[in-house]
């Protein structure tokens, strides 16, 4: 059978033994349950079961710190202990738990255990065959008293709030929320940092109860504590987030997801737990740890699971999966995840509340249907490009990314920070972008009746997609797929989104994969050849600006980019618009004239493009702070930050993308900063 199941597991003190009580319910719903159920019960010694919890517990954690002995070794011992603390909990010599043990084997559905109890690692008791959380898409639910909040449910995650490193001690912790934070944003996710000093108490429950779009992703890493009685994650200043302050959230609701990746945030026996109070309060797909993990461990979980349950798949089967691909990995991370919550929930099911749910995105718009990865990567950008009304190149690209063979050929080439400098330029660029709602004002040809639809594609994604129909042709195919799409982003040039990549020193053809030396020549000589002829056809040549000055080359250029993040050719409007993001000094004399409704018209103007905190990376952050101490202690006449001290400040910092892609240009770092100093 393949229905989901449910085994309520009530436990009971009898003594000196304890009573567990359980009941298999399979496929049935309220209303439409059979009229007895068959229950089972079981005398257990509590000793037996907490020592076995605690031998599982010790060789995971010795595992984490690279303390075990081979892998092979460590999944026997995880096995053992698993089997005997099986048949302890379901004896065949009771009653009539065969037959449970039975219909149990026999469950190929997900499985939720409710119950309420802490003490037993369900996820790691071995049948015999396998470990139980590796056989079934498996969850908990715990039982209570406490009144629990209904919470949101949510089609897509939007908005996510990354908190770790809050004592400022786990450097691990901080490259975690790094790394989570560049793959959401990768994604099209909107994310908040929180990190040391700026994850105060306050702080953080302060964006939790955000009156904004709530958030519908919470990712922690770091400390979790117990103080006077109460379990919580330790905030700056050694606060803690525990249940008592989580109540703030309960006209709310906490975000539907929660992750957390902390010391035994869930297990916890007599004390409460983190990922029962976020239960507690409205989350609906909790993830925790039973015992610390190794980082990269931690990170490849969070990006497995991350990766399942935003193209659809149910929580349980996301956890599964991520346990599947991390099974080989010797500290053992793949065993410390637990899933609380519904496994058969999904971020598409049931959506209610939150963002609302999108609709298939329509293909007809295309010429050529799409094969299933196709499908599945269109998704993901229209869901993306959704709030700005159309798909530009940009979206694509972005979309490109989260394919995990171009990200990872990316990456191998330019090295995890700059591929973090990446998401971050792609995601300041695309947040940056006015969203499309017909009040704009723009002579963009847009019908201005503020329906615009995600399904939009600019000229060069239909250019893309009118290359891949092409190349799906000629191979006798009638489905586009995303190795097509992706060639002929390459053969079109990918419009605005090739001069991202080239600033963060990524070549466009990066892309595609490796084919040799003499076959990337030979296409490479076929791509000029094409990208020549079609260029005198569809006015693809470089525009001229020799006679336009350095100020309003770089005015036109910023428009280009604001045009197309919006899939529209460059309007009046948007370049009004660039002129105010660049702060021209000729614009500002004109509107002051007009006296103080100039000025705020123009202050306006300029500040539209201004980015938000959260935007700039912690090394940017770093940057402009080194360059507000150069400029203080410079007592220059105007008070303010110049240029200089900022591309000094930038190119000092060894670690930095920026200075890494100067060496690319050919330019020594040093001998520039020298210059610069003269310069001042």
């Amino acid at each position: 059978m393949s229905e989901a199941a449910t085994l309520n597991v009530r436990v009971t003190a009898q003594g000196m033994t304890v009573r567990y009580e359980y009941d298999l319910r399979v496929g049935s719903t309220v209303g439409d349950s059979p009229p007895l159920e068959m229950e089972y019960t079981v005398e257990v010694d509590p000793g037996l079961v907490k020592g076995c919890r605690t031998r599982i517990d010790e060789a995971l954690t010795k595992a984490a710190a690279g303390e075990s002995g081979p892998e092979p070794g460590l999944v026997k011992e995880l096995a053992k202990w698993g089997k005997l603390l099986y048949e302890h909990l379901f004896p065949r010599v009771q009653g009539n738990v065969a037959e449970l043990v039975t219909r149990l084997r026999a469950s190929a559905g997900p499985i939720l255990v409710r119950t309420n109890e802490q003490e037993v690692p369900w996820e790691l008791l071995h049948d015999g065959g396998d470990f139980l959380g590796l056989k079934h898409d498996l969850g908990r639910r715990l039982m209570g008293k406490r009144p629990v909040v209904g919470g949101r449910s949510i089609s897509r995650v939007g908005r996510a709030l990354i908190v770790g490193d809050t004592l400022g001690d786990l450097a691990s912790a901080r490259e975690e929320v790094a790394k989570v934070a560049a793959w959401l944003r990768g994604r099209g996710i909107e994310c908040t940092v929180l990190l040391g000093q700026e994850a105060t108490l306050l702080d953080v429950v302060t964006e939790l109860a955000s009156e904004e779009t709530p958030y519908d992703l919470f990712h922690f890493c770091g400390h979790v504590a117990t103080g006077s009685g109460t379990t919580g994650l330790m905030m700056h200043g050694r606060q803690l987030l525990g249940e008592v302050v989580l109540q703030t959230l309960s006209s709310r609701g906490a975000p539907p997801v929660a992750f957390i990746n902390g010391c035994a945030s869930a297990g916890g026996g007599e004390v409460a737990n983190m990922c029962m109070s976020f239960m507690v309060l409205g989350a609906k797909t909790v993830v925790g740890t039973r015992t610390d993990v190794a980082d990269e461990g931690a990170w490849q979980f969070a990006a497995e699971f991350y990766g399942r349950l935003l193209a659809g798949e149910p929580a349980g089967a996301a956890v599964r999966a991520a346990r599947t691909a991390l099974r080989e990995r010797p500290d053992a991370a793949w065993a410390s995840f637990i899933l609380y919550g519904d496994p058969a929930a999904g971020l598409t099911k049931d959506a209610t509340a939150g963002h609302p749910q999108p609709p298939e995105p329509p293909d007809d718009d295309l010429t050529i249907a799409l094969a299933p990865d196709a499908q599945k990567l269109m998704r993901r950008v229209r869901a993306s490009a959704a709030d700005r009304g159309g798909v530009a190149s940009v979206d694509l690209l972005q979309g490109l990314l989260g394919e995990a063979d171009i990200r990872q050929r990316i990456e191998e080439s330019i090295g995890a920070d700059a591929m973090e400098a990446l998401d971050q330029v792609i995601h300041q660029v695309l947040s940056g972008s006015p969203r499309t709602d017909g009040g704009s004002g723009t002579d963009s040809g847009g019908s201005g009746t503020g329906t615009a639809r995600a399904s939009v594609l600019s000229d060069t994604v239909n250019r893309v997609f009118a290359d891949a129909a092409a190349r799906a042709a000629a191979d006798g195919r009638n489905t586009i797929t995303t190795a097509d799409i992706t060639a002929a982003f390459v053969a079109v040039g990918g419009g605005v989104s090739a001069r991202l990549l080239e600033l963060c020193g990524v070549p466009l053809a990066r892309l595609l994969p490796d084919t040799g030396t003499e076959a990337s020549d030979q296409d490479s000589s076929d791509q000029d050849i094409t990208a020549s002829d079609t260029a005198a056809l569809n006015g693809d040549e470089p525009l001229s600006m020799d006679d336009l000055s350095r100020s309003a080359v770089g005015i036109v250029r910023l428009a280009n980019l604001l045009a197309e993040t919006r899939g529209e050719v460059i309007g009046t409007y948007t370049l009004l618009l660039a002129f105010g993001a660049i702060g021209s000094e000729v614009l500002r004399r004109g509107m002051y004239e007009q006296g103080a409704a100039g000025e705020r018209a123009f202050q306006r103007l300029s500040g539209m493009l201004t980015p938000r905190r959260r935007d700039l990376s912690p090394r940017v952050h770093d940057v402009l702070d080194r360059a507000r101490l150069r400029t203080a202690a410079g007592r220059t006449s105007s008070g303010r930050v110049g240029e200089t001290a900022i591309l000094l400040a930038l190119l000092e910092d060894e670690e930095s993308s920026g200075r890494e892609l100067m060496r690319k240009l050919g330019v020594d770092p040093e001998l520039l900063i020298r210059a610069l100093g003269r310069a001042r």
